[in-house]
């Protein structure tokens, strides 16, 4: 045992020496990221050893390839993909890949889904819904990661982060808890610093050693950003109807504020300001302790100062601003949590278990399985910068990955040593990815529109800057232009409220669709009429409150493909209830990482009723091409296995496959064509030839689908082995 340590020792020391001396650019070359996956490699054997650990057999090179596509992009590999890899016979064809893989669009779709189960993304968050925040949030986030910001700039950035959506997308991290922001911090301290402290809310932790005092003193830190903005306009409004009043009595101002010009007037300038409301600003606001504050170290209602719950020595007391002190303490490598908690998550990440368990509720008393290797974990994250990317780069050249899963149950307080991964359930992200994988070309660069989302940050920008340059004579003008038709607006959405009312209590249900249908376009009127009035009729007012459905960018490889046919990272974020992702256990986004493995029977009736079929088994589907192109019924198997379960089918399957194919390939009848028939004729007889024997080449692999459907229902498939 000694000998192994001190030759683990010799070896960082080395390792070290290697890294110093390597230029800034060339420190996370290939090699020294191997030689970093090295190093964790003797802390993991020098363990086996001490703890008599059973090291399994090491995977094979499709079941390898599998998974690393699954874990670093989301998804099964091309039938191409599999099968480049497995011709490769470069000794580092598995570094290149990792190196390839990370470097993709896919990687990027991947990391997306993590950080919005982390943030609890919503495409229709509550906070600015009405100017679609969710989707300028969602943006921000996946320009962070396809910019592969480091982890510690992104935490800093979100926990401090002020304006507007569309200036700061980061603002969605408070207008995601907008109304709550003790709520908000407890959700920083989960995320950030892997520590709960919900239950101090209302009084002392029962559970650790956190106080309600102690909660109240982090909170404080943000609790003065305000989720509602434009004060500054409302204010200038408010002094103008003032100034208007100036002079006349208080029976004369009561009854000229609560006129009906006035009051569809002022709904009309709420109107105009309202998409300039949500956003996120600082405010000072101290925070006070509750009325029923019932501890000795203060009184109820008293002020609270700020203070960190632990690391005092890590705040930065020079820095004025309470909440940019905040964000630089809690990324602070001083702070004793930040690292390790992310370095935590990722390893469970990649292998399926946290080096402590529960990642997200750390305590004093929490034992890690081994602390050497989540000490040296936190010194590498610290290394990379926080650089999430080549983490996980060194993470996959580990040789534990590469050994087949362990199987069995594991109890949080059951210690395990990481002989191998964990093995796993595909997310629902996993699964819903790798079927679209199977139905359509080049997955990964199938993307929502850009320019969309791009056109609505200009347009709410110009919509700003108009409207806060407007005077308050000017805004008035506008106001009274619009109160008119505002009003008319207002009675027919009143009016439709009655239907609806009567419509509910008849239990018509058509009729309550059709008419909340109506209130929405009539609502969507009443939000237009003022941005037109503010940018003149050619703006585009949509963008201001509706993005509608995201469309794809127009690209001719998917001519012919469903709309919905992309990757769960460029459609609404959570999916609605009933879709695929959902069934699956993908989170709703209620609470931090939410997401379900578990098995139900909805979902093995998807699978094997799923709809998605009609896409998996279209003609023009990856999967029906590569059967096309298939010279026999062997070769046809091996495309199935191959695209579906990343690997060759055994002896016994084959066999067992062919079995199943009782087709007798049909082909069209060709009538010979006399000499005298024109080009063009002949021409046109034989394109209708070719076709016929397209559609019946495809009638002819019916039994070959009925074999992919199979594949598609086993647990191999479902499974990360």
């Amino acid at each position: 045992m000694k000998t192994t340590s001190i030759a683990h020792l010799v070896f960082l020391i080395c390792l070290q020496f290697t890294l110093t001396a390597a230029l800034p650019e060339e420190r996370f070359s290939p090699s020294i990221i191997r030689a970093e996956a090295r190093a964790i490699d003797e802390i993991l054997n020098s363990t086996y050893q001490k703890r008599n650990v059973e090291i399994p057999d090491k995977i094979s090179e499709s079941a390898l390839v599998r998974r690393l596509y699954l874990s670093l992009v989301g998804r099964i590999p091309t039938y191409g993909e599999i099968n480049s890899f497995l011709a490769d016979t470069s000794i580092q064809k598995k570094s290149q890949l990792i190196e390839k893989l990370t470097e993709s669009s896919g990687y990027d779709s991947h990391m997306f889904n993590w950080w919005a189960d982390l943030l609890r993304l919503k495409s229709r968050m509550r906070g600015g819904n009405q100017i679609q925040a969710g989707q300028l949030y969602n943006h921000w986030v996946k320009e962070q990661v396809e910019k592969n910001v480091p982890f510690d700039q992104m935490a800093y950035s979100l926990v401090t982060a002020e304006g507007y959506p569309w200036e700061n997308g980061a603002v969605g991290y408070y207008l995601r808890d907008t109304g709550m922001p003790l709520d908000n911090m407890s959700n920083t301290a989960q995320i950030f610093l892997g520590t709960q402290m919900v239950c101090a809310q209302c009084h002392n932790h029962p559970f650790d050693k956190w106080t309600q005092m102690e909660y109240y003193k982090m909170a404080s830190y943000t609790y003065g950003v305000s989720t509602r903005m434009g004060q500054g306009l409302q204010k200038k409004i408010s002094q103008y109807f003032y100034q208007q009043t100036r002079g006349l009595s208080k029976t004369d101002k009561r009854k000229l504020s609560s006129s009906k010009t006035t009051q569809s007037l002022k709904k009309a300038i709420q109107e105009m300001v309202q998409p300039l409301r949500y956003g996120a600003t600082q405010t000072g606001k101290k925070l006070n302790l509750p009325h029923d504050y019932q501890y000795e170290d203060a009184k109820p209602k008293s002020v609270v100062d700020s203070e960190p719950i632990f690391a005092p020595d890590s705040l930065n007391k020079e820095i004025e601003n309470p909440v940019d002190a905040y964000g630089q303490w809690i990324i602070s490598t001083n702070n004793p949590r930040f690292t390790k908690v992310i370095s935590n998550r990722i390893w469970k990440k990649v292998f399926g278990r946290g080096i402590i368990e529960p990642v997200d509720n750390l305590r004093d008393d929490s034992e890690s399985s081994i602390p050497e290797l989540l000490t040296h974990l936190e010194s590498l994250m610290v290394r990379v910068k926080y650089d999430l990317k080549e983490f996980q780069k060194i993470l996959h050249n580990v040789e534990a990955f590469e050994r087949e899963a362990i199987g069995r149950e594991l109890t949080n307080v059951e210690k395990y040593y990481f002989e191998a991964p964990i093995l796993k359930r595909m997310s629902a992200e996993q699964l819903w990815d790798s079927i679209v994988t199977l139905s359509i070309p080049e997955v990964d660069e199938r993307k929502t529109n850009p320019s969309k989302v791009e056109g609505r940050l200009t347009n709410f920008a110009n919509y700003q800057n108009t409207v806060e340059n407007l005077t308050e004579k000017k805004i008035i003008q506008l106001a009274k232009k619009g109160a008119k038709e505002n009003a008319r607006i207002n009675n027919n959405m009143n009016e439709i409220q009655l239907k609806v009312r009567e419509a509910q209590e008849a239990d018509d249900r058509l009729a309550v669709s059709r008419l909340r249908r109506e209130y929405g376009e009539e609502r969507n009127k009443q939000k237009s009429l003022f941005a037109s009035l503010v940018m003149g009729s050619e703006f585009d007012t949509r963008s201001l409150y509706r993005g509608g459905k995201s469309k794809t960018s127009t690209d001719d490889r998917w001519n012919g493909y469903s709309s919905n046919l992309m990757r769960a990272a460029e459609i609404e974020t959570p999916a609605p209830p009933g879709h695929f992702l959902r069934e699956f256990g993908q989170s709703d986004r209620e609470v931090i990482e939410n997401s379900s493995s578990e098995s139900s029977v909805p979902q093995a009736l998807t699978l094997l009723n799923g709809v998605f079929y009609k896409a998996l088994f279209d003609p023009r589907s990856p999967l029906s091409q590569n059967l096309l192109k298939a010279k026999n019924t062997e070769a046809k198997i091996h495309v199935l296995f191959l695209s579906i379960l990343n690997r060759k089918p055994s002896a016994e399957e084959l066999s067992q496959s062919l079995a199943m194919v009782t087709t007798t390939p049909k082909v069209p009848y060709q009538i010979p064509l006399p000499n005298k028939v024109s080009p063009e004729k002949k021409k046109k007889y034989l394109k209708s030839i070719q076709d016929k024997k397209q559609k019946l080449a495809y009638y002819n692999d019916r039994d070959f689908r009925g074999i992919a459907w199979s594949l598609i229902n086993t647990r191999q498939f479902s499974f990360i082995q």
